[in-house]
């Protein structure tokens, strides 16, 4: 028998030699063979980077774009005002149902609402005040927690008295007011916002980590899972603990300390820090109406209402509101209503065409007719003729309507994917091993049916933006004030030779984003298939 050396110097035999092999490279995931293609291709590179730019842009509209200051130091006289005269109002009104009989179910109830409303009006007084008047503060408010105190007899007298004490201690004119710190645009932001910004920044640093080189991305484990959890997180803890206020402030009014009109300003500013944009949404300006873009005119530019106004980069519209402001917060509208309405259809494509391919039969034939009968209706007059009945256009309604009306070709491709893996092998023992049909579906046949669900998704976000920009350019669309793009741009038709950069600007953006979505979906179409793949 013939006798082989290994190469740790043990003889084996000739039959049974073992062959030494050196250590592979790990095999790469089908999703890390399609990230590995799609980063060689510099154009869809750059589609994706735009589609983040614009997304990013959109999620933190409120710090870009606002008519309130990102952060002051200083007073804030008119919070005073307003917050004094509504304490007076609940305290006369008090006095007033406290002389009614307390077991009537409406007073009761009246009342029970007062009483909550007002200790965060005492709390938002005494935040205002220097400590000098704190101690008389704490004393009055004890006697008026003791005077109107839950389950306790309210006494009218003692509540008129308060009111008028109130009056005349506590009078805007006879109070110095402290001074505060104040963050008014965190101060605005809803849960729903603090969920989208990070979940944005998340998102971006995983990105980030991708793009890092090869040696340094094994040393790194994050899973994408972080971006749903932690920005869930952030937005209930920011719902639980930041009490939800209408701040009604005119802050362009506001002054800087020793300035001129200090006595009479609303808000007196040490220290302030306005967003690069600092214009309101519906922030219009009748005395610079339909001023051109700041780069494009060599004319002096209109002398600005407030001194915390800036430039109009993009110019603005007929009745002066800021279009670049308008632009950014348009986006929310635009590319929301397209990602969302996708997911809304995705998944219903996916749960009819998963049944009609697995069951197949009498099922199948069932919901094909049903596919046929939709398809036959041209889906963007289907959209046009239920959103005419409604009587108020929405977000969420143009989400759902798009959503409900556009599932048919994710169900028909997602059928075709069923029918091809149905009979395969590994379908075959998980019925062997008696799995149910639900854990078949959904836990084997339908990963492996996602690639190309996925590639159809990309191209559907950008036909939702173009309907939805559709509809608003007929008028059908988002109502007023909440701008969008092709709202926006139905705003440019009336002013076309007049005001022309108002259909330039939105309608580049409506391109650039489009094309853009197309771009990705046609390089991950490529780069999910091995018969493409590389191939360009």
């Amino acid at each position: 028998m013939k006798t082989l050396i290994a190469r740790n110097g043990v003889p084996v035999s000739g039959v049974a030699a073992v062959v030494a092999k050196k250590p592979g490279k790990r095999e790469q995931s089908q999703s890390e063979l399609v990230w590995q293609s799609f980063r060689r291709r510099p154009l869809a590179m750059l589609a994706a980077g735009l589609i983040l730019f614009f997304i990013t842009v959109s999620v933190f509209a409120p710090f870009l774009a606002n008519d309130r200051p990102f952060y002051f130091v200083g007073t804030n006289r008119f919070e005073y005002q307003e917050t004094s005269r509504t304490m007076r109002s609940v305290i006369g009104q008090l006095a007033d149902f406290a002389a009614k009989k307390p077991d009537a179910a409406d007073v009761s109830q009246q009342i029970g609402q007062l009483r909550e409303n007002l200790p965060p009006q005492m709390d938002r007084l005494r935040e205002l005040l220097v400590d000098a008047d704190l101690t008389k503060w704490d004393e009055f408010a004890g006697r008026l927690r003791g005077a109107s105190q839950a389950g306790g007899t309210l006494d009218a007298a003692a509540l008129k008295e308060l009111q008028k004490e109130f009056r005349v201690q506590f009078s805007p004119d006879r109070i110095e007011l402290g001074e505060v710190t104040k963050w008014p645009v965190l101060a605005s932001l809803s849960p729903t916002d603090l969920w989208f910004m990070t979940a944005n920044v998340l998102g971006l640093g995983l990105i980030g980590l991708r793009l890092l080189p090869a040696v340094v991305q094994p040393q790194i484990r994050v899973s994408w899972w972080v971006v749903v959890v932690i920005p869930t997180l952030a937005a209930l803890g920011w719902w639980w603990l930041v009490p939800e206020r209408l701040d009604r402030t005119n802050y362009k009014q506001g002054v800087l300390a020793g300035s001129e009109g200090e006595r009479t300003a609303p808000v007196i500013f040490k220290q302030v820090v306005w967003p690069a944009i600092p214009f309101g949404l519906d922030e219009d300006q009748l005395e610079a109406k339909s001023q051109r873009p700041y780069l494009t005119t060599k004319e002096t530019p209109k002398v600005a209402r407030s001194r915390w106004d800036g430039v109009h980069w993009l110019g603005t519209d007929e009745i002066g509101r800021d279009v670049l402001c308008r632009m950014i917060w348009g986006g929310r509208v635009s590319l929301s209503v397209g990602i969302v309405a996708v997911a809304i259809y995705v998944v219903l494509g996916i749960i009819i065409g998963s049944i009609a391919g697995y069951f197949r039969g009498w099922v199948d034939l069932l919901i094909s007719r049903l596919i046929e009968v939709v398809i036959c209706f041209p889906a963007f007059f289907l959209i046009l003729t239920i959103v005419a009945f409604m009587e108020r256009s929405s977000l969420y309604s143009i989400m759902v309507v798009i959503g409900i009306t556009s599932w048919t070709g994710i169900a028909r491709l997602v059928r075709g994917e069923f029918l091809r893996l149905v009979d395969q092998e590994f379908v075959l023992a998980g019925r062997a091993l008696g799995y149910s049909s639900t854990r078949l579906i959904f836990g084997h046949v339908l990963p492996n049916a996602l690639a190309p669900v996925l590639v159809s998704a990309t191209f559907g976000v950008a036909g939702a933006i173009l309907t939805e920009s559709g509809l608003s350019f007929l008028g059908l669309g988002i109502s007023s004030p909440t701008p969008s793009w092709g709202a926006i741009l139905a705003n440019g038709r009336e002013n076309l030779f007049r005001a022309p950069w108002l259909i330039q600007f939105p309608g580049l953006a409506i391109f650039l984003t489009i094309t853009a979505y197309n771009i990705v979906g046609e390089t991950l179409r490529d780069a999910s298939d091995p018969r493409l793949r590389g191939g360009r």
